[in-house]
């Protein structure tokens, strides 16, 4: 055998004895929704609609979105899915618009600006973007629908808030740990709002939590 062959017969000998690398085990759970109604728009409500009301009780973020929409004559179809890394907590959603135009161009440009003004509320990251157009037979409309999962960002510190904007964001962080008052960290969330623990420790209880 050639030198060559010996030498990399030593590396991936060596390469054996390094340390392993250790795995990271994440929770991750698929989330999906199917919804028919009389066309595109409505079945888009209520899929999301569904969706939204889970996500605000679940803990986790999103890692993946795919998505679909359909019309026919029996109406529309809006299909969701969602994979949710539990390991995580961020708020979440799912944001969507369905416009119509005269042709391709006009329905982007006013899903585009619509889902556009939404998005600038929320400071965070897009994880799952979906795109259709839907031309009606024996029209001139195209529909566009976009859809879009998002992750909101949580701010490391929270300062100046007054007390009701306090206990606000503190019940949402309490819904996305299904309402577990023992989940939270104490000391983690007293310095996040640059508050003591007992002043934390009063809000759980004036939002009826018992620690």
């Amino acid at each position: 055998m050639p030198p060559h062959f010996w030498a990399k017969v030593d590396i991936f000998v060596e390469s054996l004895k390094a340390p392993s690398i250790q795995l990271i085990l994440i929770n991750l759970q698929v989330l999906s929704c199917i919804r028919r109604a009389a066309n595109v728009r409505k079945a888009l409500k209520r899929a999301s609609n569904e969706l939204n009301e889970k996500l605000a009780k679940m803990q986790g973020c999103i890692t993946r979105m795919e998505a679909s929409v359909s019309s026919g004559l029996t109406g529309g179809i809006a299909r969701i899915a969602l994979v949710i890394d539990e390991s995580d907590v961020k708020p979440k959603c799912v944001l969507w618009v369905n416009e119509v135009g005269g042709s391709e161009e006009v329905a982007l440009r006013r899903a585009q600006d619509k889902i556009n003004a939404r998005l600038a509320k929320l400071r965070g990251e897009i994880i799952g973007f979906y795109l259709k157009f839907i031309t009606p037979p024996l029209t001139k409309r195209t529909y566009a629908t976009l859809i879009v999962a998002v992750n909101e960002e949580v701010p490391k510190k929270i300062r100046k808030l007054s007390l009701g904007e306090r206990r606000e964001r503190l019940a949402v962080v309490l819904r996305l740990l299904g309402n577990d008052s023992k989940a939270i960290n104490l000391v983690q969330i007293a310095k996040s709002f640059g508050v003591s623990r007992d002043t934390i420790y009063k809000d759980l209880q004036e939002l009826g939590m018992e620690r």
